[in-house]
Formats: C-alpha cells, structure tokens, sequence
C-alpha cells in the first residue's frame, strides 16, 4: 500500500490530529474531576449547605464552556474532511486535465487522498461527539446527585 499524501493532506491530517489530542484531554480531565466529585464527603465538603440554582449554575459553567468545545471539535473536524475530500477531487481532475487523459493511475492519488481526510475526520468527530455526550449526562447527574444529597439529611 502507498502511504504519500499531498501537502494539503498531509497538513489537515495535522490538523486532525491535535483536535483529536486536544478532546481526548478535554474529556480526560473533566472526566476524572468528575470521578472526584462523585464521593459523597466531596461534594458535601464543596456544598456544604443546599445550593441555590445560581451556585450550581456559577459551579458547572466553566465545565459547561469546556464542555461545548468537543461539538465545535467534531465540526470542524468534519468540515476538515470534507475539505481534504474537495482538495483530493480537485487534485484528481487537475491530473487528469495536465495528462490529457483518463485513466486509474491519474485519478487513484487524488482519490485516495479524499477519502483519507474524510475517513480522518470523522474518526475525529463521532469520538468528540461522544465525549460530549458523556460529559454532558455527567454535569446533570452530579448537579442532581448534590442536591440530592441535601435532601437526603432532612
């Protein structure tokens, strides 16, 4: 199998990958924050009292604001793809304009460079997506779990 890309390729590849870097750390470190706040002594220590609405509120969203960046991730990823899509089919028909000709050989490195980028960014995005969702039931369920915890005592 040829492993050459293009330029243009080879830098969204680039691109994909520090997304992927950067949203699997995002995850990784709301994630294992949350485990924290999972134990009861924690959140109590943290809430000592009955939060109001406002203190939950102030609370989460910072890791909301963390948390909407794995959407903007997987979008951008996927237009990332889709551009390396539109690049690789431009790269094709702009061989097979110089050679004068159509045949496999001119079209097959374009091509696969198009479907590389779109298989990379999704392979990007549908994770991100994921994270997101995960994160997200996560942030309900401790802001549910932390009054519930006051209700609890009475």
């Amino acid at each position: 199998m040829n492993w050459t890309f293009s330029i243009p390729a080879i830098l969204i590849f680039i691109l994909l990958f520090a997304f992927s870097i950067l949203s699997l750390a995002y995850f990784l470190r709301l994630y294992l924050g949350f485990q924290k706040l999972e134990k009861k002594e924690i959140r109590l220590g943290t809430f000592p009292k009955v939060p109001s609405e406002e203190e939950l509120e102030l609370f989460f969203s910072p890791l909301e604001r963390v948390a909407e960046w794995f959407p903007t991730i997987a979008s951008l990823s996927m237009l990332l793809g889709l551009l390396g899509t539109v690049l690789g089919i431009n790269t094709a028909f702009g061989e097979m304009e110089s050679q004068g000709k159509v045949s496999l050989e001119i079209l097959a490195g374009g091509i696969k460079d198009a479907l590389n980028t779109t298989i990379v960014g999704l392979l990007v995005a549908i994770p991100s997506l994921f994270f997101h969702r995960v994160i997200e039931n996560k942030i309900r369920y401790l802001s549910e779990l932390i009054i519930k915890d006051h209700t609890d005592q009475k």
